[in-house]
């Protein structure tokens, strides 16, 4: 685990994230241009939203619809910058984080700079 400092304000995008379980079946959209293999998705079971890494994600069949292989929650931290983080996950230039209050989350890793 690294810890970090943020270097950069970041204000989620996504109030509402998407939340899948392992085995969950989302609705494959299109990949993210500035962040590849970022895949928007719909969750088939509750209709939410959101980016979800290529890497934990089947390939689609026929209509479009691929597996969550892990649990995975799309929740952004909105983050100012001084704030210290605990990277826990880096995936795809992002980094999946804990508060200082105990809050987890994506953050862009150009936001982040290492820290002692």
């Amino acid at each position: 685990m690294q810890h970090y400092t943020v270097i950069k304000d970041h204000i989620s995008s996504y109030p509402d994230p998407i939340i899948l379980r392992k085995e969950q079946e989302v609705l494959y959209g299109k990949e993210d241009t500035q962040f590849p293999n970022w895949i928007f998705c719909t969750s088939m079971a509750t209709q939410k939203e959101g980016w979800v890494p290529k890497q934990i994600l089947t390939t689609p069949n026929k209509q479009g619809i691929a597996m969550a292989t892990k649990d995975y929650s799309a929740h952004e931290l909105t983050a100012n910058q001084g704030d210290l983080l605990l990277g826990l996950e880096h995936l795809n230039d992002w980094t999946y984080c804990k508060t200082e209050n105990d809050e987890y989350g994506w953050i862009p890793t150009f936001c982040l700079s290492a820290s002692n």
